[in-house]
């Protein structure tokens, strides 16, 4: 197989990253937004002013929320004229709120664009996933139903792991994404720890750990391979695999459900037709993603 890391490097590679990872050192720092904006989901008196003022201070951020709310499935589209609009009349504060970190969060992780580990493929994935993951959400039994918003979140962001390691070792992942590319049919994780000997899950959860990022939101990245994982927060995790499922089933004209994906949406309390009905929403959405992403990648 060609598209290898060197043996030697390899071992080195994945040992001084796990290092930094325990350690936090040398890591992207969050950007000032985001921090402000986790202070302020932890803050009970918080309202959508609050947001706003904050927001507000990135015209990126404002932009893609802007954009988000005129998508077409609202049914407001240019009428939506601020970033208080968007949130008061279209997404909400939660929603908001967690769209907002997350794009935040993001913005000082700048990697190739093309490829399919690339800046481009990864946000388009994400920000597919966090929809569906939070449409998922709603069609859960009430009992059950998490927070959408953290849901939404964990959807955008359980992929970072790719970005960071194209920050930190970007000849390292230059080499893995030709290789994914190439060898598409392989399972990605196998893949990861065949090139580089760590994989996106370990890496992604680590930094949104030090990030300090919600725990259900760290769980989704480090167990979204791994649905039949059942401790703490388990049901982001089962949501994000299950938008991923979806995801790529839209991707490939597919309409038939792995059996896995069947045992999970079973537990979850997931029929049918719900499913169908996500479905049917994300494909009404898929073309307002690729303009999100573009504004991001920029």
């Amino acid at each position: 197989m060609s598209h290898i890391i060197d043996p030697a490097r390899k071992q080195v590679l994945s040992a001084e990253l796990r290092r930094r990872l325990e350690s936090g050192v040398d890591l992207p720092v969050l950007p000032e937004i985001a921090r402000e904006l986790i202070l302020l989901r932890n803050r009970p008196t918080a309202d959508i002013s609050d947001l706003v003022s904050i927001v507000a201070k990135d015209p990126v951020i404002s932009a893609q929320i802007m954009r988000h709310g005129r998508m077409p499935i609202y049914g407001y589209g240019n009428r939506i004229e601020s970033l208080g609009e968007a949130i008061q009349l279209v997404l909400g504060y939660d929603k908001s709120l967690h769209l907002a970190m997350g794009l935040s969060a993001g913005k000082n992780l700048w990697v190739e664009k093309n490829g399919p580990l690339g800046a481009r493929a990864v946000w388009s994935y994400g920000l597919k996933c966090a929809m569906v993951s939070q449409n998922l959400a709603k069609e859960l039994p009430a009992k059950e139903r998490p927070g959408l918003g953290l849901a939404y979140l964990a959807g955008l962001m359980h992929d970072i792991g790719f970005l960071l390691f194209g920050v930190l070792y970007p000849q390292e992942f230059s080499t893995l994404n030709k290789a994914v590319e190439k060898y598409n049919h392989i399972e990605i994780r196998e893949l990861e720890f065949h090139v580089v000997g760590i994989s996106h899950d370990m890496i992604g959860s680590a930094l949104l750990s030090a990030w300090n990022l919600p725990d259900e939101v760290v769980t989704a990245a480090a167990e979204h391979h791994f649905p039949d994982y059942d401790g703490q927060h388990a049901i982001f995790a089962k949501l994000v695999y299950l938008a991923g499922q979806l995801v790529s089933m839209n991707d490939r004209h597919e309409t038939t459900y792995s059996e896995k994906a069947l045992v999970i949406l079973n537990s979850l309390g997931l029929n049918e037709d719900a499913v169908q009905r996500v479905s049917k929403n994300f494909k009404e959405m898929n073309a307002d993603f690729e303009q999100m992403v573009e504004g991001m990648v920029a």
